[in-house]
């Protein structure tokens, strides 16, 4: 507590006086400046070993309807799970978070974001690259979790040209399978209508230089394909291994953690195969929290890199500390 003196109440008198001067004469306010109205450019660099990890803000969506991010909930579940945690019950705001990592030979994006085919609140992986002195130009390979919209979009501009008009881009075989199947879209619900017309405008251009892989394969020296089916047909999680250290960036293992890591059973609305993607969320959150295994998520709160840590029946996200070495 700071204490009061009559120095001190004296100073204060004088600097009102100024200012009830300066108000009187016309004289004008200084240090004015208008409000920005928008967060300055979001990037986030840590190791992993001898990596170099580049966590990127995409953009952010609100979703003005909460009660349908949980299929098997009510609102005032959903409600008392965002108030308990100090978050909004009117909404829902969801990020997305690209990762990008130097291992010192390669240059690996994993995922792409909206890019210039979503809202005008996301879009901004280009220049959050841009800010983080990543050129996309030097991009040498694209790893693909998924092929929903928000994680594959970001590959090519709604102009037509390649984002990373360099890099070499790698699917999961199963994800390929499913969304160039005639038969698959023809079948599937009307949700996912419109993301088989995304894949093809993304990938017919480039579909015979397309490499697609398998689960549990090493596909950059110490990244390694994890089996993550669930949330789509071949979702896949990676391991980033450098020496001792680790990471795993899950993708859509769990959309808001709030909601989905502290409540694994709830069932998410884009959850392809839910029975499949509520067991796999289990046991690779396990996974996370017995290894004490750091990991990145996508829809994680920036720069959404931490732990999983056990809680109750669920799991809770703890934020790594701010690194302060970049």
């Amino acid at each position: 507590m700071t204490a009061l003196t009559r120095r001190s109440l004296l100073g204060g008198a004088a600097v009102a006086t100024v200012a009830a001067a300066s108000s009187l004469t016309g004289m004008p306010a200084r240090a004015v400046a208008p409000m920005a109205g928008k967060q300055g450019p979001s990037f986030y660099r840590y190791k992993v070993g001898d990596f170099e990890v580049t966590a990127l803000n995409e953009g952010s969506v609100r979703n003005a309807n909460p009660a349908n991010m949980a299929l098997n909930k009510t609102l005032p579940d959903i409600q008392k799970a965002l108030g308990d945690a100090f978050l909004p019950t009117d909404h829902v705001i969801n990020q997305f978070n690209v990762v990008v990592v130097n291992t010192g030979k390669n240059l690996v994006l994993f995922d792409s974001g909206f890019g210039d085919n979503g809202a005008p609140t996301v879009g901004n992986l280009l220049s959050n690259m841009n800010a983080a002195g990543i050129d996309p130009k030097a991009i040498d390979t694209i790893l693909v979790s998924h092929f929903h919209g928000d994680h594959i979009n970001g590959i090519r501009a709604k102009a037509g040209a390649a984002n990373f008009p360099n890099a070499e881009i790698m699917v999961p075989a199963a994800e390929w399978k499913h969304w160039t199947d005639a038969g698959e879209e023809s079948r599937a619900p009307q949700v996912w209508k419109g993301n088989f017309g995304a894949v093809k405008r993304v990938f017919d251009p480039i579909a015979k230089d397309v490499k697609q892989f398998e689960f549990g394969k090493e596909l950059v020296p110490g990244i390694t394909s994890v089996d993550a089916r669930g949330h789509s047909p071949g979702h896949t999680a990676f391991v980033m291994a450098s020496g001792n250290a680790k990471l795993m960036y899950i993708a859509d293992v769990t959309n808001h953690p709030i909601l989905f890591a502290r409540n694994p059973e709830w069932r998410l609305w884009a959850d392809m195969i839910p029975d499949q993607a509520l067991s796999t969320r289990r046991k690779l959150l396990d996974m996370l929290a017995a290894e004490r295994m750091p990991m990145a998520g996508y829809h994680y709160p920036f720069p959404a890199v931490g732990y999983i840590a056990k809680l109750g029946n669920g799991y809770d996200f703890v934020p790594a500390n701010w690194n302060a070495a970049f």
